[in-house]
């Protein structure tokens, strides 16, 4: 009877050390990294939104719309309306009338720090160049497509009173109109977006941690987000998938017919396009004060292994939108392709992160700029003092 109350004495002690030692390396490691987040105390339901889906918050925060086990963490100041807070007292010095320009799109529209964003190098460009002051409003934010351009843009309107609006549209738009949002827009009797609500999804993944995080010990802690992440989530996801639609499977395919194949997609898109053009008419009452741009992905500038590039399934569909509401357009893939020149992959990140790197923005910006300042903004509309 001893010896097997002695053992497992030994057992217990021996669980209960490495229980100790764990919890301690964990801790450890949190401190100076953290290599995988524990304290997860950036998770919250502060995102969530049923007009925009998901929002930026003033404060940090760890992005959990999707079903990502750690989310996109950022330190970036936003307004209460999800604008970017950014110091513009050197662009807008000596300025008598500056110009305000509403910006909206996703990640490639938010950029990275102050200084490294569409926005910002399209004002230094005016400020520098032409000594005309822009006052930008930069909306952009991850995800977001045409399916919440709508309501976004119904809120924002009023309050920034722009002159001009820029609309950057990205390849996974398309997906995200069709694949994300579709089933959760909200439409009023008249058929009007005037909402999108959170996702299921998302709202599962953060309870999933906040519920994590209420374990006192960072070893259950990560038993309990292991779980989450690698089978919790999955059903979930696997529950309200709302497509079969895969990211970019439409950009990379060449085969006959792509209308036909995709029609169900193109038509969500193009009817949040249409409705967001509608949006934009109504506020402007002048066609010509509206651009929406188009950005090439790597992969629309370096052909793959059997020479092919992405197709213009996407930009097309902005394109011919653009023409029937009379806006500006502009497609930046062939002055890209010229300024990136035989190595695009060097002014993109990584082939797996899909956004440009700061040089790969700087070129972006400048080539939008320029048609900015080609086509679209009035010299009259702002005047700097001398």
């Amino acid at each position: 009877m001893k010896r097997p109350l002695h053992l497992f004495g030994h057992a217990a002690l021996l669980v209960i050390t490495w229980v100790v030692v764990f919890e301690a390396g964990f801790r450890i490691q949190q401190y100076f990294g953290p290599l995988y987040d524990l304290e997860l105390a950036d998770v919250n339901l502060n995102w969530e939104s049923d007009v925009v889906n998901h929002q930026p918050t003033p404060e940090n925060q760890n992005l959990c719309i999707y079903g990502d086990s750690t989310g996109f963490s950022y330190k970036r100041s936003f307004d209460a309306n999800g604008i970017r807070i950014i110091d513009d007292k050197a662009l807008l010095a000596d300025c008598q009338n500056p110009v305000p320009v509403l910006f909206l799109g996703d990640s490639f529209m938010e950029g990275y720090d102050e200084k490294n964003t569409l926005p910002y190098h399209v004002a230094k460009h005016f400020k520098t160049e032409r000594g005309i002051c822009l006052k930008t409003y930069n909306a952009g934010f991850t995800s977001y497509s045409p399916a919440i351009f709508v309501p976004q843009a119904k809120k924002l309107l009023p309050i920034v009173r722009p002159d001009y609006i820029v609309v950057d549209i990205d390849e996974t738009d398309l997906y995200d109109d069709f694949a994300r949002y579709r089933k959760l827009i909200v439409r009023n009797e008249r058929g009007q977006n005037v909402g999108v609500k959170v996702s299921p999804i998302g709202h599962e993944c953060s309870t999933g941690l906040i519920e994590a995080r209420k374990h006192p010990l960072y070893v259950m802690r990560l038993v309990a987000k292991l779980w989450h992440a690698k089978v919790h989530m999955p059903a979930v996801i696997e529950k309200y998938r709302a497509s079969d639609l895969t990211l970019f499977s439409y950009s990379r395919d060449h085969g006959p017919d792509l209308e036909r194949k995709y029609a169900e997609p193109l038509a969500a898109f193009r009817q949040n396009l249409q409705e967001l053009a509608d949006v934009l008419k109504e506020y402007t009452g002048d066609s010509s004060r509206v651009l929406f741009v188009f950005h090439p992905h790597l992969q629309h500038l370096q052909a793959d292994a059997s020479g092919r590039v992405w197709n213009d399934l996407v930009s097309s569909s902005v394109q011919k939108m653009a023409a029937v509401n009379n806006f500006h357009f502009f497609n930046a893939t062939e002055a890209l392709k010229k300024r990136f020149g035989s190595k695009p992959e060097n002014f993109y990140w990584t082939k797996d992160d899909m956004h440009f790197a700061f040089q790969g923005l700087a070129e972006y910006s400048a080539v939008v700029a320029a048609f900015m300042e080609q086509a679209v903004i009035n010299p009259k509309d702002a005047t700097r003092d001398p």
